[in-house]
């Protein structure tokens, strides 16, 4: 006599799923001309935000070096400039970073376009998407406050490391990870809320998928050193994050 089995509980994806799924929206997006102008709204934001936040930030650093060092011999003024050097690199990276936090809510309908021609290449169709004003409107929101959480955090890690430099052994390798699960998150918030997940469902999914979230997020931050890939990160990133949730097996839930 057999007896109904309780549904198998969906895989665990795990380090590897999350490097294939990096290299697959890279893929996906590049052989796809019908996305490209989709692929060209973000990029237009990024690039605008981009600009404008990085000559903030290195007007900021320049600034601060002036008025906090006075080099008063060569191997100081040798000092000062290599410790601008890294200095407005790192505010170059973060403004990118927040860039991308701000281009993803401004340009979500060309990003939602995007995640529906991605899960149709892979699974034929796609599957029933909630209200798109409240995704978006959702969306935005799930954005704006990790964003706001994370500008104040890596903040206090530069100045830590600025004024204690030892510390750069810790701060160094915690922002990085900090950036990459940022990013991370930015990239599967569409595919994750035009499933219906609210925000908790969403950070539930990200745990308990997180080694996976964890390699596709440093192999972005790794990617961000290529001279302008990282306008094309979100098309992209959003492609890719949308194969990993599909290998997950998340199912859209009803609306």
């Amino acid at each position: 006599m057999s007896r109904d089995r309780a549904p198998l509980p969906p895989p665990r994806i795990g380090f590897a799923d999350g490097l294939r799924a990096f290299a697959g929206g890279i893929g996906f997006v590049i052989a796809t001309p019908a996305i490209w102008g989709y692929a060209l709204v973000p990029l237009a934001l990024v690039l605008l935000l981009s600009c404008g936040l990085g000559g903030l930030g290195i007007w900021l650093v320049l600034r601060l070096g002036e008025a906090w060092i006075e080099p008063s011999s060569f191997g100081g003024h040798v000092g000062v400039v290599l410790l601008d050097t890294v200095l407005i690199l790192a505010a170059v990276l973060f403004a990118v970073i927040v860039a991308l936090g701000l281009a993803q809510p401004l340009s979500g309908f060309a990003l939602a376009a995007i995640v529906d021609a991605q899960e149709r290449a892979l699974t034929g169709t796609t599957t029933p998407r909630p209200d798109l004003s409240s995704a978006l409107w959702r969306a935005a929101w799930a954005n704006l406050i990790p964003l706001a959480l994370f500008v104040p955090v890596v903040i206090g890690l530069f100045f830590v490391g600025l004024l204690f430099p030892p510390a750069a052994v810790i701060t160094v390798p915690l922002k990085f990870l900090l950036c990459s699960w940022f990013l991370a998150w930015n990239f599967l918030d569409y595919p994750l809320s035009l499933r219906n997940l609210g925000i908790g469902d969403s950070v539930a999914w990200f745990v308990r998928h997180f080694v996976a979230v964890t390699s596709f997020g440093i192999a972005w931050m790794l990617l961000a050193i290529v001279p302008g890939i990282v306008l094309l990160f979100l098309p992209m990133g959003v492609a890719g994050a949308t194969r990993l949730v599909v290998r997950s097996g998340l199912v859209v839930e009803d609306v």
